[in-house]
């Protein structure tokens, strides 16, 4: 008797970590989504909740809503523990979660729309990389700038490489500027920063991360908090086998205001020259005098759709011993914007090319 009696005890044993092994292998997190649709201005917002297989909010509890990654595989972005979601871009975008690395078992998709109505003409900022060839730390940023202007911001940044040298060794691709020596120790003396590598960005805000993850959130913020109000066509940008370069630019207000056009003049596949890196692109060789800030004889006041154009013509010349090829050569052309003090949009064009205005879709 006392034998059957452990029999049933061990057998209910068995079972009940049966369910318990059944109710885990089974553990599924649902997440739903308060809208379908949204506005492309940056403000307007999703939310997003995530359930457990007995229909709990898990979002709700703070501490476990920290331990949820949402996932958008358009454009391949992970946010930790964040539930919202808000664009400055037109778009479908599909999400899942994981909590504790177990996905959701399904999706939801948003549309952001009507992008056009908050900015006309496609904003790109522009990236000023202060980086050297002697820098031994700055190939890490160069990666990162190049994985952003690849993935998600690709039609959003134009990549400009500020070289400088240091007092014992002298960059062979730093250009000449003011007191400070070069344009990559102005950027430094003007945003108070230390040391290479650095990026500024719009002429806004400066900033040494060197993560794609950290760059992430500064571009975001300016694309979101300071769209474009102008646009820039750039409807020559000749370069002859001699270095003399021609540059044609126009610009156009969505509402009227206050702008100054300025210039910068890219080379890529620049040798490596003793540097860290094994080619140099993006490369800043020449630049406008009212570079860094807006000029009072040059600006212009435009009225809503109203176009100002302005031309330039300069020489540029090839380091020493460094093969001169036009192919290489591309024209910046950037608006500063009177109001707010930074670059308000910029457009690029590879050299003997043109480009129109881009719209937002």
């Amino acid at each position: 008797m006392k034998f059957s009696r452990f029999i049933f005890a061990a057998l209910a044993m068995i079972a009940t970590f049966s369910m318990v092994g059944c109710e885990e292998d089974e553990y599924g997190y649902t997440i739903t989504a308060d809208r379908q649709t949204i506005e492309a201005d940056g403000v307007d917002k999703v939310i997003f909740t995530v359930t457990d297989q007995n229909g709990v909010d898990i979002t709700a509890d703070e501490s476990m809503a920290k331990k949820i990654f949402l996932f958008e595989e358009t454009t391949g972005t992970t946010y930790k523990g964040e539930r919202t979601f808000s664009s400055y871009r037109n778009g479908t975008f599909t999400f899942y979660a994981k909590v504790k690395g177990t996905p959701t078992n399904n999706k939801v998709t948003v549309k952001a729309q009507n992008r056009k109505l908050y900015e006309k003409y496609q904003h790109k900022v522009c990236v000023f990389q202060c980086t050297g060839t002697w820098c031994v730390n700055c190939p890490s940023m160069t990666k990162a700038l190049h994985g952003l202007g690849e993935g998600i911001f690709g039609d959003n940044i134009i990549l400009l490489a500020a070289h400088g040298s240091q007092r014992t060794t002298k960059d062979p691709y730093a250009v000449a500027w003011g007191d400070n020596g070069d344009l990559g120790s102005e950027f430094l003396t003007r945003f108070s920063f230390p040391g290479y590598p650095y990026a500024v960005y719009d002429l806004a805000q400066g900033s040494g991360n060197r993560a794609e993850a950290q760059i992430n959130p500064i571009i975001e913020k300016l694309l979101v908090e300071t769209p474009a109000t102008c646009g820039i066509k750039i409807s020559k940008a000749e370069i002859d086998n001699e270095g003399n370069v021609k540059i044609e630019a126009s610009i156009k207000s969505q509402n009227g205001g206050t702008y100054d056009l300025a210039y910068a003049v890219l080379v890529d596949n620049q040798p490596q020259k003793g540097g860290f890196e094994e080619v140099y692109n993006d490369v800043i060789c020449a630049v406008s005098e009212n570079f860094f800030e807006l000029s009072e004889t040059s600006k212009v006041t435009l009225k809503a759709d109203e176009e100002c154009t302005k031309t330039w013509e300069l020489k540029v010349n090839p380091v020493e011993g460094v093969e001169f090829k036009t192919s290489d050569y591309k024209v910046v052309v950037f608006a500063h914007n009177a109001e707010t003090e930074i670059i308000d949009n910029a457009n690029i064009c590879a050299a003997n090319s043109s480009v129109d205005y881009l719209l937002t879709e």
